[in-house]
């Protein structure tokens, strides 16, 4: 095992909360719906959760089974992913009406036509940065 590895293993002996044997039960109940566990041993395992004293004992009750993303990575991912796509967005807003604007000053600048395009590319991009902020508070529970 790398020592990269190891930092995600509990340490044996720490004792065990009363919310850590609840979150390993309810990981448990997971696998079970997935269909990695049969009933008696779902039951057989949340029965050896809640006698649990320690952090060791929770994790060889859960060594067998895939590790089942968190939330809050999950949620973490979504955010960096939706802001990474809002930059996208930015730089195409910019390097479009940017070169827009540049044609229309060496062609001689008659009426702004570079607008057709500005006006709903700066409406887009505001709602996306809206979005962005709105989803980024909601993830947070803000």
């Amino acid at each position: 095992m790398s020592p990269t590895d190891r930092r995600f293993l509990p340490v044996p002996g720490q004792r065990a909360s009363d919310e850590e044997r609840e979150r390993a039960v309810e990981r448990l109940r997971n696998h079970f719906a997935a269909g990695r566990l049969e009933a008696d041993e779902l039951e057989h395992r949340i029965e050896r959760a809640y006698r649990a004293t320690t952090r060791g004992e929770l994790w060889a009750l859960q060594w067998d089974l895939p590790r089942i993303p968190s939330r809050r990575g999950l949620m973490a991912r979504v955010e960096q992913i939706n802001r990474r796509a809002l930059r996208v967005h930015a730089a195409a807003y910019g390097t479009v009406n940017g070169t827009l604007i540049g044609i229309w000053a060496l062609t001689g600048e008659g009426s702004f036509w570079p607008a057709w395009a500005l006006v709903p590319g700066t409406a887009l991009l505001a709602w996306h940065l809206a979005g962005t902020r709105r989803m980024g508070r909601t993830l947070r529970g803000r």
